[in-house]
């Protein structure tokens, strides 16, 4: 499912870009669906779309919207995308759970995303393992950031690449505006994907265009893990789901392999 080269990229970066992975008609319709929802005020949001921020305390925080497979089957074939599910199946060992579906969007105003995941606040979360051995990658936390619009240098994701498998605290003095090598400002068009585990110490810069940035950001658990009961289907919503995004969204056993993932595999061995 990985070629040799994107195991070593993993390896050592934690991160790997899925260059054009989106179709354009649905990149197209995501931006239309975002700029739609996000000119509605939370109580506005159709049912199960839930918003995420902090008008209060923090106004600039960037607004997320949850949920979204559920308004539109845009988002349902994006969970299910072919190429994203292709590594997601590789790093799970064949047993994926969809956590969330989180439609953000930034603004000049918006604050910058400080660092977070890995050792980057000096504690190292249990649940974002990460593993090389016998030829094969494993991760119980993966997070696709799928880019709608053209992200330019100098804004838009950051990472300490490698730090997914550091076993010390990143020093307080590293920031996400700090250079290459031990920074990196992964840039992406319209389409991409940069998939990454939660392992890896990440961030994002600030926005500076007038257009919003917009993205999508689909996260991926290993179906049996002991912290996915947080997580699962919206059951009075399950008429709103196709029945591969539903099974995808459930927890299994250790051994179980969902019926989705067969049909995944049969179908990403052909291509």
């Amino acid at each position: 499912m990985l070629t040799e080269k994107e195991k070593w990229q993993f390896d050592l970066h934690g991160y790997l870009i899925l260059k054009g992975a989106v179709p354009k008609a649905d990149v197209e319709r995501m931006v239309e669906l975002c700029d739609t929802w996000h000119a509605l005020d939370d109580s506005e949001l159709p049912p199960p779309l839930q918003s995420y921020r902090d008008v209060n305390t923090k106004p600039t925080t960037p607004r997320s919207i949850n949920n979204v497979p559920y308004a539109d089957e845009v988002f349902q074939r994006l969970v299910l995308n072919r190429e994203i599910m292709r590594v997601v199946l590789a790093l799970t060992g064949n047993s994926p759970q969809l956590l969330s579906v989180a439609l953000t969007r930034n603004t000049k105003e918006s604050d910058d995303i400080h660092f977070h995941g890995g050792f980057s606040g000096g504690i190292r979360n249990p649940a974002n393992d990460y593993q090389a051995a016998d030829g094969k990658l494993f991760a119980t936390f993966l997070n696709a950031g799928v880019s709608l619009v053209d992200v330019p240098a100098g804004t838009g994701f950051v990472c300490i690449p490698g730090s997914h498998k550091s076993n010390f605290p990143k020093p307080s003095h590293v920031n996400i505006y700090d250079d290459p090598p031990t920074v990196v400002n992964v840039n992406a068009r319209a389409g991409d994907v940069v998939l990454f585990t939660e392992a890896l110490c990440h961030g994002a810069r600030r926005w500076t265009l007038e257009d919003p940035r917009r993205t999508v950001f689909v996260r991926y658990g290993t179906s049996y893990a002991s912290w996915s009961p947080g997580y699962g289907p919206i059951e009075e919503h399950q008429d709103k789901l196709s029945e591969e995004v539903y099974e995808l969204l459930q927890m299994a056993g250790f051994q179980h392999r969902k019926r989705v993932v067969n049909e995944l595999l049969t179908e990403i061995e052909k291509l």
